[in-house]
């Protein structure tokens, strides 16, 4: 009868094995089983990474106004073919949103989607090492993309219905909400872009400044294939 043998690791060092070796797994006095739940165990890998656009006070002024333009993303990720990404945090920080107008934002993956003009978002390795290059290209504030054209999904939406840039704003405007975020660990779900594909984030303001962030997974897609 096969069963699971633990090593017990309590209060001993835990000693590292070549690669491909067989190990135990690793369990309390007791018995409890211990494991490194899957983000983290990437993360220790050295494949998590974060795409940043603007930086410290530098904000990116957003090409797409008035409208949420998927031509014109904040935000845009191109996944080339072998490659795939778990998107586990968006965010996106508006330092000013213009004067009284509706906002809103989303993003949404598919294929087909192309980028044009705007700025290089340097994508770095959240393990300070960098074990591993990101293989995808991030840009924001698109001047003039091509949208996804198919398997979109449009996976996070949220706005305003009024808002305007403080220094504007009167007595009668609304509260106003600065960083608008979309978290794995608070919707249950991510999308994940097989590459080659890609992963939109849009926004649509009156005269939109900010900064944006994307905290994703890749791996080589022979990994979840």
């Amino acid at each position: 009868m096969a069963f699971l043998k633990l090593k017990a690791r309590q209060t001993s060092a835990i000693s590292t094995a070549s690669e491909g070796a067989d190990v135990y797994a690793r369990g309390l006095r007791d018995g409890t089983i211990l494991t490194a739940e899957w983000i983290l165990a990437q993360t220790i890998r050295g494949r998590l990474m974060c795409a940043q656009a603007g930086l410290l006070t530098t904000a990116i002024t957003w090409t797409a106004t008035a409208t949420n333009d998927q031509t014109k993303p904040a935000m845009f990720i191109d996944v080339p073919s072998g490659t795939t990404i778990f998107p586990l945090e968006i965010s996106l920080y508006m330092e000013a949103y213009g004067s009284d107008a509706l906002f809103e934002c989303a993003a949404m993956t598919g294929t087909g989607g192309v980028s044009a003009g705007g700025t290089a978002m340097a994508i770095t390795n959240m393990r300070t090492d960098a074990p591993y290059s990101t293989n995808c290209t991030a840009t924001s504030d698109i001047t003039g993309g091509t949208a996804c054209t198919a398997n979109i999904s449009s996976f996070w939406a949220t706005g305003l219905q009024m808002t305007a840039t403080i220094a504007s704003a009167d007595d009668a405007s609304p509260r106003q909400e600065s960083l608008h975020v979309w978290r794995y660990k608070d919707s249950g779900y991510c999308p994940i872009v097989v590459g080659a594909g890609q992963l939109m984030v849009t926004q649509g303001s009156q005269a939109g400044t900010g900064f944006g962030k994307i905290i994703f997974i890749e791996v080589p897609t022979t990994e979840i294939t």
